[in-house]
């Protein structure tokens, strides 16, 4: 283990100390969390965990926001290949240029 630590630069140290740290508030955040509570939705209600209805809602918060970004992302990859395609227009027509 030292031997792997000694290897490892400042910045991969700093990024596995805050990781090991994160993972402990984690732990200790869901071992507090773990009481049950009622959630009341429109036709039923349920009894879930804490801690399971805050990771459902980051889950389903990030799936929301993948999908309502997914539409921009397609359009900004689409405007990168035409300016590539564009760029290589514009080498090509350098080069014969240069002949």
């Amino acid at each position: 283990m030292k031997e792997f630590w000694l290897l490892l630069s400042p910045w991969k140290k700093f990024k596995l100390v805050i990781t090991i740290l994160l993972t402990l508030f984690i732990i200790i955040f869901a071992i507090i969390n773990w009481q049950e509570t009622k959630v009341n939705f429109i036709f039923f209600k349920i009894e879930i965990s804490v801690t399971l209805l805050i990771i459902v809602c980051l889950v389903l918060g990030y799936l929301s926001s993948t999908i309502f970004d997914y539409g921009k992302f397609k359009t900004k990859e689409r405007e990168i290949i035409k300016l590539k395609d564009k760029i290589s227009i514009l080498e090509a027509e350098i080069v014969v240029e240069e002949k």
